[in-house]
């Protein structure tokens, strides 16, 4: 703990120092100087740890967005929208999981491009549901026409949804939580599929708790 808090007390006091070493050839090195950065909230940081998502490897690129989202400035959630789109999943669960904490309504187009785009019908579960929990915690109303559809809607052939992304849709608009939304959710308050009942069942209790 010592030796820990005399590393820290000299990060701190060279702070110029420590941005440069974010983006340093020694990957080692590199990875200490971002989480260090973010402990600090070292607002000169900002723009070297932005640049990280272009050139680092995943655990780095997962290490700055914890430093942007610990340094929480317009700056830094600003460059943390980029791993929004990133390459890999850790990255960008990480990055929306972030920007829904900090409440950040600037990526909301960002979101409602991912949960109306076709991409997110193949992501895991838990990206599905980091994207549109982010998106109803931040959507309100204007929301809810899209995500009623998503849940309650039939294509021209009478097919729904896959009860995934209908189970989603539903927590996102139990998120939204307003009259209109209820509205929605209600409508599937008898569906079929357990999937889609239970989580409209548990986002209608959401709203009256």
């Amino acid at each position: 703990p010592l030796l820990e808090e005399a590393a820290s007390r000299l990060a701190a006091q060279n702070t110029a120092d420590l941005v440069k070493l974010i983006l340093s050839p020694t990957r080692a090195v590199a990875l200490e100087a971002i989480r260090r950065a973010g402990g600090l909230r070292t607002p000169a940081a900002v723009a070297p740890l932005g640049a990280v998502f272009e050139r680092g490897d995943v655990e780095l690129r997962a290490a700055a967005v914890h430093a942007l989202s610990e340094i929480g400035s317009p700056s830094a959630l600003q460059a943390l929208e980029r791993g929004v789109e990133d390459d890999e999943r850790e990255v960008r669960v990480a990055a929306i999981r972030a920007l829904q904490a900090r409440a950040y309504r600037p990526v909301l187009p960002r979101l409602e491009g991912i949960v109306k785009g076709r991409a997110i019908r193949d992501a895991d579960l838990t990206e599905k549901m980091a994207a549109f929990e982010a998106y109803g915690s931040l959507c309100g109303n204007g929301g809810v026409a899209a995500l009623g559809e998503m849940l309650n809607g039939k294509s021209l052939f009478g097919r729904r949804e896959e009860p995934e992304l209908r189970a989603c849709a539903a927590v996102a608009l139990g998120r939204i939580g307003t009259a209109e939304a209820q509205a929605a959710l209600r409508q599937a308050a008898n569906e079929k599929d357990v999937v889609v009942r239970n989580a409209v069942s548990r986002a209608l209790r959401g709203q009256s708790a």
